[in-house]
């Protein structure tokens, strides 16, 4: 039930980023190769109208090529004409539009200066641009999850807009509250006139937020879905006080895929869980029993009788810990 295996559907990464040199030149190779537009917006992580927006920038400004017949007449180009200098031609619109590029030695720059931890001034400096843009770009790269890891670690000078755009976000998440749904889920209630059935709930944290999903759709995995051809889906969204935008990761899941890795909060009996041993192996059993004193508290597990004795193996989790739950894909718990 974890974000891994429950088919995220968040903006794609770089959704609103610079592009960079690396990615036109994926864009280009798929073009060439004739993959579809689609498959490379999902390796960019960009929507597939941001690349087919892309693609008039393959166009010399000399050219009059309608935007139905840019696709066919930028693949036509790239693969009768393999010596084709296409990079001079999206460089040189990016420069009459005057909108931002990443050239490589960017990126190569931005990687060595994340892993020496240059500062974040002398390297805005050095890649001739705003404090605020280099995070973006940290970011787009995978190096940080969000602009506030980046000046973490490498500082933001005070006053500029990068210490000003983490600070605004700081405040906002102190008030800030998680909200989920879960559509289509099995166990949960139809409001009226409603198309599915829908859970909606407001949590403190994150977590929370997560362990409630955890906890719905594994109950969807064992009772089975009351509408067979209906979907569930499943939004966590981060708002503050007045806030209509924020934070927000949503989702879809899988009923094929069962099993993989959930919160120890929402284990249930009847689970065969999968944990690590000391000798370095792992120990797989069947939950006979579950124990937890208080929400949040440690949970104890019981587990199946060691040899068909009366002794039982048991295994203490903390609530938010991640557990390996084995299933037969496709199937019940054996």
């Amino acid at each position: 039930m974890s974000d891994e295996n429950s088919g995220d559907l968040r903006p794609p990464r770089q959704h609103g980023t610079t592009w960079r040199e690396s990615e036109y030149r994926i864009l280009a190779d798929d073009l060439r190769a004739g993959a579809d537009l689609a498959h490379t917006a999902l390796t960019v992580g960009r929507t597939e109208s941001a690349v087919r927006t892309a693609l008039r920038n393959f166009v010399p400004v000399e050219e009059r090529v309608p935007t139905a017949e840019r696709e066919r007449w930028v693949r036509t180009r790239l693969v009768a004409e393999p010596e084709w200098d296409w990079w001079a031609v999206v460089i040189d619109h990016h420069r009459r539009s005057r909108s931002g590029l990443w050239f490589t030695r960017h990126e190569h720059c931005a990687r060595i200066g994340w892993r020496r931890r240059t500062p974040m001034p002398a390297l805005a400096q050095e890649l001739a641009t705003s404090e605020l843009s280099v995070a973006e770009l940290l970011r787009a790269l995978g190096l940080v999850e969000s602009i506030e890891e980046a000046a973490d670690r490498l500082g933001a000078t005070p006053g500029l807009a990068l210490a000003k755009r983490v600070t605004a976000r700081r405040d906002e998440a102190v008030g800030a509250r998680w909200i989920l749904v879960v559509d289509g889920a099995a166990g949960t209630t139809r409001p009226r006139n409603a198309p599915v059935r829908r859970q909606l709930s407001l949590h403190e944290t994150r977590a929370d937020a997560e362990a409630e999903r955890d906890r719905i759709l594994s109950w969807h995995n064992r009772i089975g879905p009351a509408e067979p051809d209906t979907s569930v889906w499943w939004t966590i969204a981060e708002r503050g006080l007045g806030a209509t935008v924020g934070h927000t990761r949503c989702g879809t899941h899988d009923p094929t895929t069962t099993g993989g890795r959930i919160r120890a909060e929402a284990l249930t009996v009847g689970d065969i869980i999968r944990v690590p041993v000391p000798d370095g192996g792992f120990l797989q059993d069947r939950i006979t029993a579950i124990t937890q004193s208080a929400a949040g508290a440690p949970i104890v597990v019981d587990l199946a009788p060691v040899a068909n004795s009366r002794v039982r193996r048991v295994v203490e989790f903390a609530a938010d810990e991640v557990v390996d739950v084995v299933r037969r894909s496709g199937e019940g718990l054996p």
